[in-house]
């Protein structure tokens, strides 16, 4: 069990520190974060989505139990922003992004290794449309939302100006495009999308490494424990008794419910990072949490024992 949670979490943690480490040796700056996560706005993040909803299987989808997961993750994102606007006082944009962390998780780079330890190539099927959902509804919304917000500070709201800049508009569509054309889809423009997008996850942890050193890990706050806690706590009950109340198959349900304990996935960060939005609550709960979700998966990882 140890090797099957540590193969994941490894990498994140040291890709991390070595963002951590560069900038408190004077290698990197503050700066240097916004300006490397420009890459991941613009370029990497929007392939991995190009790729994901290309591959997605959609007939082969338990699309009931990736209903019962995406609701239940939109409303506990409501819930944590209102909780958060109410009790901290928190900034809006801030607000809005700390309530997607509540709920939504690092599932291609960290869930997904672990799945596909435990029950092979298989735990992709069941994950494929929660990422669909994610990656081509959920966090799309979610920039254009945070986008509004901050043109609306700056005298930039038009709907039509965000969403002609806005990358993750048009990739999900691309996706939907390349997925239909099936073999007729030029090979090596998936390769590159995969290639792009693959790149993704190590740039916004190193970049989350940077944020970080700028920062004292050991003053957290109750926003930051509140948001790990419906994330770790309040999300996989929720899941694992709305998927109980529809009555998903067993296999597809203990997968999904490994999601629903992963740790915060890093995107409210890049998010924040590329709108001026304040990333040092944002970093620590995707760091605590990751931390935190070691307990969580390795509980769960005794049910495909």
């Amino acid at each position: 069990m140890l090797a099957t949670l540590a193969d994941p979490i490894l990498p994140v943690f040291m890709v991390m520190a070595a963002g951590y480490l560069l900038r408190r040796i004077g290698v990197m700056e503050a700066e240097h974060a916004g300006i490397i996560n420009r890459y991941a706005f613009y370029l990497a993040v929007p392939a991995l989505i190009v790729s994901v909803v290309a591959t997605t299987p959609f007939l082969q989808i338990e699309w009931r139990a990736v209903a019962v997961y995406s609701s239940l993750q939109v409303g506990l994102a409501l819930a944590g922003f209102a909780v958060l606007r109410l009790l901290f006082r928190i900034e809006m944009r801030e607000a809005v992004l700390l309530g997607m962390a509540t709920s939504f998780v690092n599932h291609v780079f960290f869930v997904l290794p672990i799945a596909e330890r435990l029950v092979g190539p298989d735990a992709a099927m069941p994950m494929a449309g929660i990422v669909m959902v994610d990656a081509g509804f959920i966090f799309p919304m979610s920039v254009l939302l945070v986008a509004r917000l901050s043109g609306g500070r700056t005298g930039q709201g038009r709907l039509a100006g965000l969403l002609f800049r806005n990358p993750f508009v048009y990739a999900s569509p691309i996706g939907v495009a390349i997925g239909l054309m099936g073999d007729a889809a030029p090979a090596g423009l998936m390769t590159f999308m995969t290639f792009a997008g693959g790149s993704a996850a190590p740039v916004l942890l190193f970049t989350l490494g940077i944020t970080l050193a700028g920062s004292s890990l050991l003053r957290t706050g109750g926003a930051v424990w509140t948001v790990v806690g419906l994330k770790l706590l309040a999300h996989p009950v929720l899941v694992g008794s709305g998927l109980a109340l529809v009555g998903a198959s067993a296999f597809t349900g203990d997968i999904t419910l490994l999601v629903a304990a992963g740790p915060c996935g890093a995107m409210p960060f890049v998010i924040a990072t590329q709108y001026g939005v304040a990333t040092e609550r944002l970093a620590k709960v995707v760091l605590i949490s990751t931390l935190l979700s070691i307990l969580s998966l390795a509980y769960l990882t005794l049910r495909f024992v």
